[in-house]
């Protein structure tokens, strides 16, 4: 089995401009009034949009697979807790090379993914036993992956590494004791 590492990249608009959106209160404001002010992020949704939380149990930091959803633009924004990493690969029509994948670390910041973003399905804490993340999605594509999981997707394209031959594991952070397999 062929093994790629990722190394963690430092998050910020610039450098996630590729794979989405960070959600941030940056820039300049899109709307307001006195007393508060807002900031649009171009979500959008072919189906009924789903706000759910979602709590990342600690795993390995090992990637096998990644998908990308075709009609919907996903969100995920950390409820507290720990840091949490994310891997994420350009849109595009075919699964991208293990090497064009790129971890990124969320402590605090939200992200939303371009339509047809490959990602991990998982996001990874970096310390503790979980992190919760907010998480929205649509109604048709959530439902497609976990109400008839046996069914090929026709919402999300799905690839798998390991059956491929890839071991792709996230660079460990030696400040804070994290160790790959």
């Amino acid at each position: 089995m062929r093994r790629v590492v990722l190394p963690v990249s430092p998050l910020s608009a610039e450098s996630f401009a590729p794979y989405g959106h960070l959600l941030s209160a940056a820039g300049a404001r899109d709307a307001g009034r006195e007393g508060y002010d807002i900031w649009i992020r171009p979500f959008a949704a072919e189906s009924r949009p789903r706000l759910q939380i979602v709590r990342y149990h600690a795993r390995p930091l090992a990637v096998a697979v990644i998908e990308r959803h075709l009609h919907v633009t996903e969100a995920r924004q950390p409820l507290g807790g720990p840091p949490a990493i994310i891997v994420v690969a350009e849109p595009s029509e075919t699964p991208p090379a293990p090497e064009a994948l790129r971890a990124f670390r969320l402590d605090g910041e939200g992200i939303m993914f371009h339509r047809g973003t490959w990602h991990a399905i998982d996001a990874y804490p970096e310390s503790g036993s979980h992190a919760d993340f907010l998480f929205l999605s649509e109604e048709a594509t959530v439902s497609e992956l976990f109400d008839n999981p046996a069914r090929a997707p026709v919402r999300t394209q799905i690839h798998d590494f390991r059956a491929a031959g890839v071991e792709l594991v996230i660079e460990a952070n030696p400040l804070r004791g994290q160790l790959n397999p």
